[in-house]
């Protein structure tokens, strides 16, 4: 038997399961408190109809009851509930999507309805003519609207008290799929919106009951009244016209309910599916009153009139849904999400009202085509939801100005995705992903192009880990600003902008570093030589300084700067030119692109100089040479102007700086990580901050990953104001010359020491402006971002940051966005700072979660034992066949001896061992071969088993839970009829005899 309380007590940790089922319990009784508030509100309404129009309310009690007093009522209430837990949890793509909502509910909701609703509204009037209590009905001292309006509100308390039997059992299941960890008001907005649709179909399928006597025909006229607004979301099947296709979508139940699904409480709906329960009830009204107007009072009949007011009215309904729809009033939208998935940052509203209040009849309009496809990777999913959600957002925002084509749905091949790729140069992305123990290729698109009159950014790819607000904001920004500031990247031997260069006598093409790339999306982007003076100021035509010659400058490794070229920097710097400084002591993996290698870093050839190991001379030791060989500037200098410190350990008149080093992976599943110089810095709100979150420049940030990294400190008597920006909590130092010096890794682990100490990788320094000589053109407050890491800024990241589960593991690391935030931070670019850090949490299904990284684990631990085995077996084969043919490689080596010395030997028998000797080579070399494949086959079948097995143990779990979801939900309202018909039944034998009863 299925139990939620077993459920969660597998799922968890036996000293959590506590804890879980109270939080699960704690948001079952919220969520019901929050139906209470919502029943007791609509019971408010109600009120006064009790009070003041008696009828009506007699009529509403007589119809409610009489549903709930027959068994049928809980079969159809049983039936609702079954098919919509079915649809919301019944579908694969539920568990591939991993998101705690009722989206795969949502698609199939409005067709439910068209299934149920008819069931409700088809008896509210054709029974009772049927019946022929019509009569009784008109009769009574009441006047028509009293028992339209009076049927009505009974059919929407049947409604909704199916709704709330709905959302109890669904909400429960996802509690256990959760242990209470989910977003209850994108549940109950949800929710909240299918009452809307539900209202809204019951009032025109009302309409179905008042044209019939026939039970069976007014569902069929129910279902065909409701069916248009039902499938006008998928008018594309049956209409070409694009123009049309937008117009029928626009006007769809599902189209209106979409806000709701996404956690908004929407004015343009609300109004929407309100003119609906107008219409519906204002017809109702027409045809219970025809008896008067059918024949007239002078015997004309008053169809024609009353049609005229019926399409009066429902043109008066659309008037009223265009302009909320289309005006200021749109804005009225209430996002009730707990992490307000659906709301734009501030910078971001700031940005989308001041270029919808700038907008007039020569200002061009903006142009958003997106374009997502059917098949959507799992890894992709909570990308796909945050585009779509957050468009609908600019639609919204954007007013008149903004102009949003949305095209969902394609498939790789259609004609609208060649017309993507022929007018944007969107193209399908091939992705590899893994479902159901199978991995494949799939070809996705999911890009956009913004477009205002002739400038246009392409965003071709919205990848896995960048924030979706922070591409689209940006390129609004872009094709509306075409006015950047510069940055400027210094040239040094570290080559951020890229260059061809000598090594081995062959010319080698260094890249441009991919963080530098996503600057130029941002900012003009210049490269600075530094052999001559860097300029500071842009002038008029009279010489006068005007603004800033570079925002910001760039400098990576400035201590393989020549003596000139630091000096010139310096001069910069002093002068108050903002400045993003990177030095690092040992280059780890600064130019890997494979994202996996930033974990064991190669070194090109070119590079060598400077990693083994990099010196950084003092004022008296010697100096280091640059790879143009020239010699390396004093980097002392640049400390001292700064005011900072480094430590470091002197060893034959050479400057070994210290490395920083903590035993703590958060990734348990990459053993990669588990060197501790491989340095992880992970802000913990709970205690300590790592992580500064008051500077800008480190403001969201959440991980950063360091590999080697050194670090730096205010130096006493400095003269500057030294504020750290990422520090590493407790951790240790090892110099590079002990790790250079240890013989194994039980001397490293000894040279390490102990962790007992806190160091500052990241530094904002700064120095008060001199009194009185501030301005253009004159010296300002030094302003300089010191980061002991170059490593941090590898192309691997800007890759791992597309890809996170590159590798398998599911990485969160924000180097892109620490280097970015730092740059805008020294340019005074705010608007899109907070926006790049911001993440939107998605309410996920945590135990399907810890079900599979458990299995993963598993899965982890097996493969290296595995792997392990197999490096023992083949090496015990290499053993034993080098074994088979040493006595003869001994006799041939010793044959060959004797003749190295001059002594007298068979020549031919040499030669003969010796062709045996390398027949049996090449004999040992083939079984070697031959026998090592086999173990390879065994391994990589082992592997596929484990897998296998693992994935076979998630869909075990995921059947459980569909079961589950299907059960749960029906046995309420079963139990409730059961009760219900035993009570009838006992009532009805209450006035029979004994003796009567027994016959």
């Amino acid at each position: 038997m299925l139990d939620l309380t077993n459920i969660l007590a597998q799922q968890a940790a036996p000293e959590q399961t506590g804890s879980v089922i109270s939080l699960g319990l704690a948001e079952f009784v919220t969520m019901l408190g929050v139906d209470f508030m919502f029943l007791a509100v609509l019971v408010l309404i109600m009120l006064p109809m009790g009070i003041y129009r008696q009828a009506t309310f007699a009529v509403m009690k007589r119809n409610f009851t009489g549903y709930f007093s027959n068994p049928t009522g809980y079969v159809f209430l049983c039936l609702f509930v079954l098919l919509t837990s079915f649809a919301a949890f019944w579908p694969h793509e539920f568990f591939t999507t991993n998101l705690a909502n009722f989206g795969q509910l949502n698609r199939f909701l409005p067709y439910i309805m068209l299934v149920f609703i008819p069931a409700i509204t088809m008896s509210i009037w054709a029974e009772e003519r049927r019946q022929g209590t019509d009569e009784l009905l008109l009769t009574l001292p009441a006047r028509d609207i009293d028992i339209v309006i009076g049927k009505y509100f009974a059919a929407v308390l049947v409604f909704t008290l199916s709704l709330v039997f709905s959302q109890l059992s669904n909400y429960a299941v996802l509690l256990a799929m959760t242990g209470g960890f989910l977003d209850s008001g994108i549940l109950f907005s949800t929710y909240l919106g299918y009452w809307f649709v539900g209202v809204a179909m019951l009032a025109i399928g009302m309409v179905a009951s008042f044209l019939t006597n026939n039970l069976t025909v007014g569902f069929i006229i129910g279902v065909a009244l409701n069916a248009p607004l039902a499938f006008f979301s998928n008018a594309d099947v049956i209409a070409s016209n694009a123009r049309t296709v937008n117009v029928m979508h626009d006007w769809s139940l599902l189209f209106r309910f979409e806000p709701f699904g996404r956690g908004l409480i929407s004015s343009s709906s609300i109004v929407y599916y309100l003119g609906l329960i107008v219409i519906g009830v204002y017809l109702s009204l027409i045809l219970i009153g025809r008896r008067h107007w059918m024949g007239g009072k002078d015997g004309t009949s008053l169809f024609g009139h009353f049609i005229l007011r019926g399409l009066f009215l429902a043109a008066s309904v659309i008037a009223c849904v265009m302009i909320v729809q289309y005006s200021p009033l749109n804005r009225l939208r209430l996002d009730v999400s707990r992490e307000q998935v659906s709301t734009l940052s501030d910078s971001t509203r700031k940005i989308l009202e001041k270029l919808a209040n700038s907008g007039d009849s020569n200002s061009n309009p903006i142009v958003i085509d997106a374009f997502i496809s059917t098949t959507i990777p799992p890894e992709y999913v909570q990308t796909k939801v945050d585009l779509e959600n957050l468009l609908h957002e600019f639609d919204v925002l954007g007013g008149s100005r903004l102009k949003l084509n949305l095209t969902t749905g394609l498939e790789p091949f259609s004609k609208e995705a060649i017309q993507a790729e022929k007018r944007f140069g969107i193209r399908p992305q091939r992705i590899l992903s893994e479902s159901r123990g199978a991995r494949r290729e799939e070809d996705v698109i999911l890009g956009a192009a913004i477009s205002c009159g002739l400038e246009r950014n392409v965003i071709k790819f919205f990848t896995a880990g960048n924030p979706v607000e922070y591409e689209l904001i940006r390129a609004v920004n872009g094709v509306t600003r075409p006015q950047r500031k510069t940055i400027g990247i210094v040239q040094t031997d570290a080559l951020p902008m890229g260059d061809v260069i000598v090594a081995n006598d062959q010319y080698v093409q260094i890249p441009q570093l991919q963080v530098i790339g996503e600057l130029s999306k941002q900012y003009n982007v210049e490269l600075v030589q530094a052999e001559n003076e860097i300029p500071l100021w842009l002038e008029d035509d009279a010489g006068k300084p005007i603004a800033r010659r570079f925002d910001a400058l760039v400098v990576i490794q400035p201590s393989k700067m020549a003596p000139v070229e630091l000096e010139h920097l310096l001069t910069a710097i002093n002068a108050g030119q903002p400045t993003a400084i990177f030095e690092d002591p040992f280059t780890f993996c600064f130019r890997e692109t494979n994202p996996m290698t930033i974990f064991n870093g190669r070194h090109p050839p070119y590079d060598i100089e400077r990693n083994t190991p990099c010196l950084f001379p003092g004022t008296a030791l010697p100096r280091g040479m640059d790879r143009l060989g020239r010699e390396s500037g004093e980097i002392q200098k640049l400390w001292d102007a700064l005011g900072i410190f480094i430590l470091a350990s002197k060893f034959q008149g050479n400057l070994y700086p210290s490395i920083v080093w903590k035993t703590d992976n958060p990734y348990k599943r990459s053993r990669q990580l588990d060197v501790p110089e491989l340095f992880i810095v992970r802000d913990d709100i709970d205690s300590t901050r790592t992580i500064s979150d008051v500077d800008l420049a480190t403001k969201g940030i959440i991980e950063i990953y360091f590999p080697y990294p050194g670090q730096i400190d205010k130096k006493p008597g400095g003269g500057t104001e030294f504020a750290p920006l990422v520090t590493s909590g407790t951790a240790g130092k090892i110099s590079l010359q002990a790790i250079f010096g240890s013989q194994s890794p039980q001397d490293l682990q000894v040279n390490r020491g102990n962790a007992d100490a806190e160091y500052v990788f990241a530094a904002r320094i700064t120095k008060p402006t001199p009194s009185g000589e501030s301005g253009i053109g004159k010296p300002s407050a030094l302003n300089v971002v010191y980061v002991a890491d170059i490593d941090c800024l590898a192309d691997g990241f800007v890759l791992l940051r597309n890809d996170p589960r590159a590798g398998g593991v599911q990485f969160n690391f924000d180097n892109v966005a620490f280097f970015s935030n730092i740059v805008d931070s020294l340019t005074g670019e705010t608007d899109f700072l907070l926006t790049r850090s911001r993440r939107i949490r998605h309410a996920t299904l945590r135990y399907v979660e810890a079900t599979t990284e458990e299995a993963l684990e598993k899965v982890s631990i097996q493969e290296q034992e595995f792997e392990k085995e197999f490096r023992n077996q083949l090496h015990k084969i290499q053993q034993d066949l080098i074994a088979d043919i040493e006595p003869l490689a001994k006799k041939v080596g010793e044959l060959e001896a004797k003749q190295k010395k001059g002594e007298n030997i068979d020549l031919q028998t040499l030669q003969v061992k010796q062709q045996q000797l390398q027949q049996t080579k090449s004999v040992v070399q083939a079984k070697l071969q031959r026998l090592g494949q086999e173990l390879e086959n065994g391994l990589n079948e082992d592997k596929r088993r484990i897998r296998l097995d693992a994935e076979i143990e998630i869909q075990e779990i995921q059947r459980r839970y569909k079961l589950f979801a299907v059960i749960l939900p029906v046995i309420p309202p079963l139990l409730l009829g059961l009760y219900v018909f035993t009570r009838r039944r006992l009532r009805e034998r209450e006035g029979i005899s004994k003796a009567r009863r027994l016959r």
